[in-house]
């Protein structure tokens, strides 16, 4: 392994350490200011506070452009969900046509041909298909 490669991998591993660790000051016997990881022993040496403080949450101005993307988000959805509404009620009104249409021309014509043949439907036969034709139209034209 490449030695700035070792290095960097060993400062990301002591990272969390480092971000917890306490840092010490007293002044020592020349006056001067000192610093320190530990404090020297018999030393009256006042622990620091050298988290960085945590930034103010201005949260009003991403909340606000969180709101608005999600009305702008509601309306299209909405606006969407009225064109699938309006398609819904147009193939609703013309499958309702289509099964009046059928139950009519089930009920007015005596003879039938089965569907897919030239055989003729029997009663019984034309019977079923007038009562599924009747289901349709209640299925379709039912508000």
């Amino acid at each position: 392994m490449k030695p700035y490669l070792a290095w960097a991998f060993g400062m990301i591993l002591l990272a969390p350490t480092l971000a917890g660790a306490e840092v010490y000051s007293w002044t020592d016997a020349n006056g001067n200011k000192v610093y320190s990881d530990q404090p020297p022993p018999r030393v009256n040496a006042q622990r620091m506070n050298v988290r960085a403080p945590q930034a103010a949450r201005t949260a009003s101005a991403p909340q606000a452009e969180k709101k608005a993307e999600k009305k702008a988000d509601n309306k299209a959805v909405a606006s969407d969900n009225a064109a699938i509404a309006a398609a819904n009620a147009k193939i609703k009104e013309q499958n309702c046509k289509a099964a009046q249409t059928n139950l009519a021309t089930l009920q007015l014509n005596g003879r039938i041909r089965l569907p897919g043949s030239t055989a003729l439907a029997t009663d019984a036969q034309r019977g079923e298909m007038i009562r599924q034709a009747q289901k349709d139209v209640q299925t379709w034209c039912n508000k």
